[in-house]
């Protein structure tokens, strides 16, 4: 058990004076009254160096734990329990990368990035000798091991990996190999005919529902190999001529799981040559995703672009190990080559070791194809699932991108300096000072076959390898739209007269329709008016299940007080996931009682049983567009997705009642007892709380109840499988005022520090709850006069 005085005499010190190896000049770093560092350097190389320190001061245990996941250490710090995601890591072999990646950057890069280490391993030195190392590490006995320059890609790249699109493909692998690729197909749809785009501002996709059928049946014969092998935010700009000071607005919030401490981290750097305020991964330098220096502000969303695919590899030619390679082209036609073994290749193999806490050393060997890392299967069972993900493919010098960004001049210049960004691919959004404001996709998107957009594919035909990647001219941009607006949320980026595949993989555009909406309903807004679209909780997908219940109203059965008490509250509602209403309740446990006797029915019990479960990432984006199909199914009387016999009407009555049996067994027999708020819940979890549940009362910050839902630009998704726990919500709210830098505001869920016995812990929770923001403090004068803490920072 930890004690508050225990916890507390962990905490770094955040004032007086420090000496520091590897410094070129005095620097100081000023607290404000929220813990956010801000910190005045006398050089580029310095002003990474202060960052490495001061968020080593914050999140030093957050960054080992990335980095020990990333690495495929975590079972050495919390035992077995993380022995399969260290084993899969392990494949991936995301170090590699990470190292390959730091030797392909220019010089001045990776002598930032060496500092950003520096300033790391500084504050290591210190709080070593001041006792002060995070209390983690006295829980699990591990030692502060030196930061790497390289362990910040590490970082980055775990943080993103699972932001792509290949556990979507093993999930609709599966479908197409139990139910066939026509049944796969009607269960997997792609974006929804009338729902909007991001460009042009305000347009909506007009084409067919595109439901791949071609491809996945070409793709189906490949699938069966499977059987032998044993993963959203808004954003928007306003265009001067609709605010309310003639400048542009740009803000929005990012959609992720909740982590303690929070994936973001509110700082601000400055140095001659740029000075920039946002949100930062702790462990990489600068700010690649959020932020603004004195001329132009950044933003993105996930695009949802489709540029992770799966191969499957054959093993077993000559030599242990090896595996097929495509045929050679020869007089134009494929055939395999005349030399001996030619068409097979030895895969490159390792041997690695994983330390387990309280066990014995795991020995597990890893496989790596010219398509990529074996992540299923191997040379043992004849066929293995190679992924091949622009972010591991080869040595990629993006981090090339960091320094340039912080020095742009306007929004041109910053959209330029992204041509060598990788992953993730974004919806970039950006704003200047002189009045422009912008979007680009950035990142790379591979072309290749459409079939791989959807199933894994034979890696020994050489049909299916990636030819190049869009061009950087061609990818999705827009600078200064006539509507005066940019909105993004996940959404369909453009058109499909666009020539190349982006992704099946988008969002519902639900929360980009009400994002829209408040925007073009507010007139001419400040900063402060943003929350207006962030608190937006309107549920389109619940107001079309309204419409359609009142007007079948005499046909759906409510049997019982309960359920005829339910059916009213339903009737009389508004859509509105409100915290403090019960409708959203009752609606939530009938519509997921409706999607889950659809998977019963359509799926089976297994398929059913793998894809409910809320730990399977592959199923998410599939249960989303299967949402979406029903609201478009049940006005039309579509019934291909429900048993023999059964009507839409009669479907959501029996829906009702295990919804409402449910809600009883588990809030009781009260309606009032069943608000939002009871039951929608984020639920935050230190990274050591299962491990150590002992500890769980003291690491772990309260819950905070939530209005909203996966829907609503208020983002408060779940699973259906566990109602009572918020999966993905926003981690990060800012509004960036491009008149007055000094009128931007931001919020994060928890706070600065990631140190249990901090103030700063979980102090910006009820501001977050609210929907409010606190200050984004930028001129130096102001931030000086009402710092809380003040370190000098002195070369040793």
């Amino acid at each position: 058990m930890l004690s508050q005085s225990d916890l507390a005499s962990h905490l770094p010190r955040t004032s007086g004076q420090f000496s520091l190896k590897g410094l070129s000049a005095p620097a100081q770093v000023y607290r404000d009254a929220w813990g956010i560092p801000h910190a005045r350097a006398s050089s580029e190389v310095d002003a990474f160096f202060v960052q490495g320190f001061f968020t080593a001061q914050d999140r030093l245990w957050q960054m080992e734990y990335d980095r020990r996941r990333g690495s495929g250490w975590w079972a050495e710090a919390v035992g077995e329990s993380a022995l399969e995601q260290d084993i899969m890591m392990r494949r991936l072999r995301l170090v590699d990368s990470a190292q390959a990646d730091y030797g392909a950057v220019n010089s001045h890069t990776r002598r930032l990035m060496d500092a950003y280490a520096a300033g790391v391993n500084a504050w290591i030195e210190t709080a070593t000798a001041e006792g002060s190392l995070p209390v983690e590490y006295s829980i699990t006995g591990l030692k502060a091991e030196p930061w790497q320059s390289w362990d910040g890609l590490v970082v980055f790249k775990v943080r993103h990996i699972l932001m792509g699109v290949f556990e979507s493909k093993t999930w609709r692998a599966q479908l197409v190999s139990a139910l066939g690729p026509e049944k796969a197909a009607l269960l997997s749809p792609g974006y929804q005919p009338g729902q909007l785009q991001i460009l042009p501002p305000g347009s909506r996709h007009e084409g067919e529902l595109d439901d791949y059928l071609a491809e996945m049946m070409s793709g189906a014969e490949a699938v069966n190999r499977l059987n032998e092998t044993d993963s959203g935010s808004n954003s928007w700009a306003l265009s001067g001529e609709r605010t309310a000071t003639g400048k542009p607005l740009l803000a929005g919030d990012s959609h992720r799981a909740l982590d303690t401490p929070n994936v973001y981290y509110q700082s601000h750097v400055a140095c001659p040559e740029w000075d920039v305020i946002g949100l930062a991964i702790p462990g990489v330098p600068g700010f690649p995703h959020f932020g603004h220096n004195d001329r132009v502000a950044w933003c993105i969303t996930h695009t949802s672009a489709d540029y992770q695919d799966l191969y499957i590899e054959r093993f077993g030619g000559p030599g242990t190990g090896s595996y097929r390679l495509p045929p050679v082209r020869v007089d134009g036609a494929s055939r395999f080559s005349s030399i001996a073994g030619s068409q097979w290749r030895r895969a490159e193999s390792r041997e690695e070791t994983i330390k387990v806490r309280g066990g014995s050393d795991h020995r597990i060997t890893t496989w790596a194809t010219n398509h990529g890392p074996i992540i299923a299967g191997g040379p043992p069972s004849g066929y293995g699932i190679a992924l091949k993900y622009t972010a591991t493919d080869g040595p990629k010098p993006w981090p090339d991108v960091i320094p340039a960004m912080l020095r742009a001049r306007d929004g041109n210049e910053l959209a330029d300096s992204m041509r060598g960004w990788v992953d993730p691919c974004n919806n970039f959004l950006f704003a200047d000072v002189d009045g422009n404001i912008g979007y680009l996709c950035r990142g790379e998107i591979p072309i290749r076959p459409l079939e791989n957009a959807r199933l894994p594919v034979p890696g020994w035909t050489g049909e299916h390898d990636w030819q190049g990647n869009i061009p950087f001219e061609e990818m999705p941009r827009s600078i200064n739209p006539p509507e005066g607006y940019i909105a993004t949320a996940n959404n369909k980026p453009v058109g499909d007269d666009y020539p190349y595949y982006i992704s099946s993989e988008f969002t519902p555009g639900f929360r980009a329709e009400r994002v829209t909406a408040g925007l073009l309903a507010l007139d001419k807004p400040t900063a402060a008016d943003m929350a207006e679209v962030h608190s937006e909780r309107i549920s389109i997908p619940a107001q079309a299940f309204l419409r359609y219940m009142r007007v079948h109203r005499s046909q759906i059965k409510a049997e019982g007080v309960h359920a005829i008490l339910a059916l009213e509250k339903l009737l009389a509602w508004d859509g509105s996931m409100d915290a403090e209403e019960v409708a959203p309740t009752i609606y939530s446990a009938l519509r997921d009682a409706l999607l889950h006797r659809i998977y019963l029915h359509n799926l089976g019990e297994t398929l059913t049983g793998e894809g409910w479960h809320p730990a399977n990432r592959g199923t998410a984006a599939f249960m989303a567009r299967l949402r979406t199909q029903l609201i478009y199914m049940f006005p039309e009387d579509d019934r291909r997705l429900l048993p023999p016999g059964e009507t839409w009407p009669s479907m959501m009555s029996a829906a009702l009642a295990e919804g409402v049996a449910k809600l009883r067994a588990t809030l009781g027999d009260g309606l009032d007892q069943w608000r939002w708020d009871r039951v929608h819940q984020a639920r935050p979890v230190h990274t050591l709380s299962v491990a150590f549940p002992e500890l769980a009362k003291q690491l772990d910050p309260p819950a905070i109840p939530m209005s909203g839902d996966g829907d609503t630009p208020l983002a408060g998704a779940y699973s259906p499988a566990d109602m009572a726990t918020v999966g993905g919500l926003s981690v990060a709210r800012y509004a960036y005022d491009l008149a007055n830098w000094d009128n931007s505001m931001w919020a994060i869920p928890l706070g600065a520090s990631g140190n249990a016995g901090s103030p700063h812990y979980h102090d910006q929770a009820e501001t977050w709850r609210q929907v409010q923001m606190i200050p984004m403090e930028y001129g130096w004068e102001g931030i000086i006069a009402r710092s809380q803490d003040h370190q000098t920072l002195e070369p040793a």
